[in-house]
């Protein structure tokens, strides 16, 4: 049993985008929506375990995810000054210790928190704006072959790669 892609993925594409960027929010792989893709709860794997995706398609990829960590931060910040601007014009007397506390924490926990969904949907976006090369999803089935024969042992030498049909011999 291979990984289940290759002739196929090159002449059919990539899902749509939508399908890559919900499969990002569910910490899923944008490729092919196959899970366990974290070492631990912040360490992102090399590939997925599927399909061989590699996430990291090149130096410093991940700034993006940094990107859309920092772009949800900004908005939760924005939100809660505008209702902090509501809430300040019917309570003039209220103080500003429990604003610049709630603003504090969200700062410093909510990209924590966010990391990893922002490490997938990065993944799902990079994926949807520069659709996998050939020679990427070679590799991507090379890996996951590599992976199966290495588990097992049970895998043909060149994979389990789909191959295009020997031609009749002539007669």
């Amino acid at each position: 049993m291979g990984s289940g892609f290759g002739v196929d993925d090159v002449v059919d594409g990539p899902p749509p985008w939508t399908v890559m960027v919900r499969r990002g929010l569910c910490r899923r792989c944008p490729r092919c929506g196959g899970g366990h893709l974290f070492h631990t709860r912040y360490r992102l794997k090399d590939r997925c375990p599927q399909c061989g995706y590699r996430f990291e398609r090149e130096p410093g990829f991940f700034l993006g995810s940094w990107f859309i960590n920092f772009m949800v931060v900004e908005a939760v910040h924005f939100f809660l000054v505008m209702v902090f601007i509501l809430w300040k014009s019917g309570h003039p007397e209220a103080g500003l210790l429990l604003p610049i506390g709630v603003g504090v924490v969200t700062g410093v926990a909510l990209p924590i928190v966010m990391y990893p969904w922002a490490q997938t949907v990065w993944a799902a976006i990079d994926l949807a704006m520069t659709p996998l090369e050939l020679s990427e999803i070679v590799e991507a089935v090379d890996a996951t072959d590599a992976d199966l024969a290495h588990v097992d042992g049970a895998v043909e030498p060149n994979g389990p790669r789909r191959r295009p049909p020997e031609p009749d011999s002539p007669t």
